[in-house]
């Protein structure tokens, strides 16, 4: 906290608030899916650990590979297991853009990686 020139912990309540947006505001028009790179992957199975207990199950364990196994299907873009890998093994992967919206994903820089966000197509251009 001295690095920081907080002389008091009560300095930092709700200092993050304004980063905070209702739930109903959040752009679900798109999913970003995780993008494994298996030579990074050291096996550890947080990410399959972190989909079952706290997201929905996209991934599967394969015990002869010792590495997690991804259903699409299942994901819904959270991002859970790339937050808790390790190394750095998953990230920002496949844009889809949900039926029935139409748009281009679009690059904005969020820190060392790149998320894509969905831009709608205006009526008189084309897709």
């Amino acid at each position: 906290m001295e690095e920081q020139h907080v002389d008091h912990l009560q300095d930092l309540v709700g200092l993050a608030n304004k980063n905070i947006i209702p739930t109903n505001q959040l752009d679900r028009n798109y999913k970003v899916y995780p993008k494994i790179d298996w030579d990074k992957c050291i096996g550890c199975g947080r990410c399959f650990i972190s989909c079952q207990d706290g997201a929905h199950q996209a991934l599967t364990w394969d015990d002869e590979k010792r590495q997690p196994v991804f259903d699409k299907s299942k994901c819904v873009g959270c991002q859970l297991c790339a937050l808790v890998c390790p190394v750095g093994a998953i990230k920002l992967g496949l844009v889809e853009i949900k039926p029935g919206h139409k748009g281009n994903p679009a690059e904005i820089d969020v820190g060392s990686q790149r998320l894509h966000r969905y831009h709608p197509v205006k009526a008189n251009q084309e897709n």
